[in-house]
């Protein structure tokens, strides 16, 4: 038996060749030889890959078109995973040049690894990664081997921009996702300055403010000497809440930049990943200190452990 094929790329590219020949040991034990010539085209960046097994079958429970196919099917997994270890940063990339050219290259760099990362990492959990990773990988696998089933030339350039359209849709949406993400931040970021500024530019009406969280969004606040911040001030911004659909979040940090204290004691780290509480950390920065423990970040504990009992 003789069989050929051969693949097309970029001279460029370097298709994990130490990691080609170990796949193919079997059809050495089996009597056959895997010729592989690379072979770079003059006055051009194409890299040929010329592939050629050799041999008689002398397995009467493999025909000749068994060992083929099972040949074929060996080169899809490893061209899909070529593409999406080697490919497909360069692709991603290309798109951002493509759709973001009004923004500089700083921006682009980080627009391409938030994309990588969506593409790699779309979930906090790994195993549903790892078998979100698996499936993509699957998917182009099985068109390089719908191609190769009848063809025994194949180009991989070709190969990705007309036969793998959700391929690149993917890409092109975990591109428009990374600008989408890095606006967002942008935004925030503007925010959070311009809160900074109000702290800033504004008399601080108390000297400090303790605030308190409970794992169900509730806040509590009162002054140095313990008493309760002015119930006239909460209730201003609970009718605001009321009529202009207002979160309590958002109610919060207004009343801390209204009040702007000189100091505020965050008590009950349990809440401390909360979205408000790392606004106010941001925008008061040095203002904020710790609570190290006290009698009521204990019954706030102590209050919790007892609902799940």
């Amino acid at each position: 038996m003789i069989y050929k094929m051969q693949i097309a790329t970029l001279a460029e590219e370097n298709l994990l060749w130490d990691d080609f020949a170990p796949r193919f040991c079997w059809l050495r034990e089996r009597g056959y030889i895997l010729e592989i010539n690379r072979i770079v085209c003059e006055n051009s960046d194409t890299l040929l890959i010329d592939l050629a097994i050799q041999g008689e079958n002398n397995d009467i429970f493999m025909k000749d078109e068994d060992i083929i196919y099972i040949f074929k099917h060996q080169i899809s997994e490893f061209l899909a995973e070529h593409i999406l270890r080697d490919w497909e940063h360069k692709m991603v990339r290309r798109e951002i040049s493509k759709r973001t050219r009004h923004i500089d290259g700083q921006d682009q760099e980080i627009v391409l690894r938030k994309a990588i990362d969506f593409l790699q990492r779309c979930n906090t959990n790994d195993s549903i990664n790892l078998l979100f990773n698996y499936g993509r990988k699957n998917k182009i696998s099985h068109k390089i081997m719908d191609h190769i089933y009848t063809n025994d030339n194949l180009v991989i350039e070709g190969l990705i921009n007309f036969c793998m359209q959700d391929y690149l849709n993917e890409l092109r949406f975990a591109v428009d996702l990374a600008c989408e993400e890095l606006n967002n931040e942008k935004e925030y970021n503007d925010f959070i300055k311009l809160l900074r500024y109000f702290v800033d530019a504004q008399t601080p009406r108390m000297r400090e403010v303790n605030l308190l969280m409970d794992p169900d969004g509730l806040f509590y606040l009162w002054d140095g000497e313990g008493i309760n911040i002015d119930e006239k001030i909460v209730n201003y911004y609970s009718n605001e809440m009321l009529y202009n659909d207002i979160s309590l979040d958002d109610i919060l940090v207004s009343i801390l930049i209204t009040i702007s204290p000189r100091r505020i004691i965050l008590h009950n780290s349990i809440s401390d990943k909360s979205e408000p509480v790392k606004i106010i950390r941001q925008v008061f920065g040095e203002r904020i200190k710790d609570c190290s423990g006290c009698e009521r970040c204990a019954k706030s504990r102590e209050g919790e452990l007892n609902k799940h009992h």
